[in-house]
């Protein structure tokens, strides 16, 4: 019978190559497991602290005015661009809700609330305010004595007719967001979908007026950026602006000059005639940060560079109280 042998220098070769393939095995393995671990705490830190939306649905509450298409079109949105989101309902936008703001931690922030201009007797502005779901009363209005007495929180109605059946609501003005929200913003872009955010119709002289008081507090308080429209808007149109809105600025990567403009050449105006506005100004070239180019670029950075290397709506009426 015939055997074969194996001199010795080459069987201890061959235990030398073994051991040389089973520590690039483990190498290429560490490598591996290394790259995976940094993946995910990237991304999750990264979804931690950047790009977080709240979709703020106030009207979400009101017979006839919510509207799930659209509440799903922004999600699904937020989701391909790798956004996480919050969304609150109506019954929770309260006075204390929009105190809280702020601390949210948000990028952007989704104002589908009822909102309106109270005008003078001359038909000039007073004031804007921001519908809270917060039934007003007088005995509710002890619950916040101070912002009451210094006009930060006004009272809010549909119609007189609602007001004198005790019908009314809770309303934020300008000074509200500057004086008595906790916290500050951090570059958020504040996109607010109701009525004369940043205009109105002088109602005797049917001009049509810029107003930036609501932007300028939002500003100061830390937003980078507020989107919204010069007059009256109905609640279909804003809310068809809006998905095409967030489509520009998310989806495509569009700045804020170009994701508004985009949106009024693709929905154009409703029967009020109003147009999307932003605040302020020097805003325009501003961008939503890139989430998924965030991430691979540092998991990379993670990884050690030896390594690296190697693989390469309008009828409401707002009163002061």
């Amino acid at each position: 019978m015939l055997r074969r042998i194996i001199p010795l220098r080459a069987r201890s070769g061959r235990k030398k190559i073994g051991k040389r393939r089973s520590r690039k095995r483990l190498a290429y393995g560490v490598v591996v497991i290394a790259f995976i671990l940094a993946f995910f705490l990237v991304y999750s830190s990264l979804h931690s602290s950047l790009p977080k939306v709240a979709i703020v649905d106030h009207l979400s509450s009101i017979p006839g005015q919510s509207n799930p298409a659209f509440v799903d079109a922004c999600k699904n949105i937020l989701d391909e661009g790798g956004l996480t989101w919050v969304y609150y309902k109506g019954e929770e936008v309260t006075v204390n809700f929009y105190r809280n703001l702020p601390s949210y931690g948000t990028s952007l922030i989704i104002l589908r609330v009822h909102s309106a201009i109270m005008k003078t007797e001359e038909g000039f502005v007073s004031i804007l305010g921001l519908f809270t779901s917060e039934r007003y009363s007088d005995a509710a209005a002890r619950k916040y004595p101070e912002d009451v007495e210094d006009g930060r929180l006004v009272e809010a109605f549909f119609s007189e007719e609602e007001r004198a059946q005790g019908i009314s609501y809770f309303g934020i003005v300008p000074k509200f967001v500057e004086e008595s929200m906790k916290g500050e913003f951090k570059d958020t872009i504040i996109i607010m979908m109701g009525c004369e955010g940043l205009g109105y119709i002088n109602t005797l002289t049917e001009a049509r007026m810029n107003y930036t008081d609501m932007a300028e507090a939002f500003v100061k308080k830390g937003a980078k950026v507020y989107i919204s429209w010069d007059g009256p808007i109905s609640i279909n149109h804003t809310d068809q602006a809006t998905v095409q809105l967030l489509q520009s600025l998310i989806l495509t990567k569009r700045t804020i000059k170009q994701a508004v403009a985009e949106t009024m050449q693709t929905v154009g105006k409703d029967a009020y005639n109003s147009t999307l506005q932003y605040y302020p100004k020097t805003a325009e070239n501003y961008a939503l940060p890139n989430l998924k180019s965030a991430l691979i670029t540092n998991v990379i950075h993670t990884l050690p560079t030896a390594k690296a290397s190697t693989r390469t709506k309008c009828q409401e009426i707002i009163s002061r109280p």
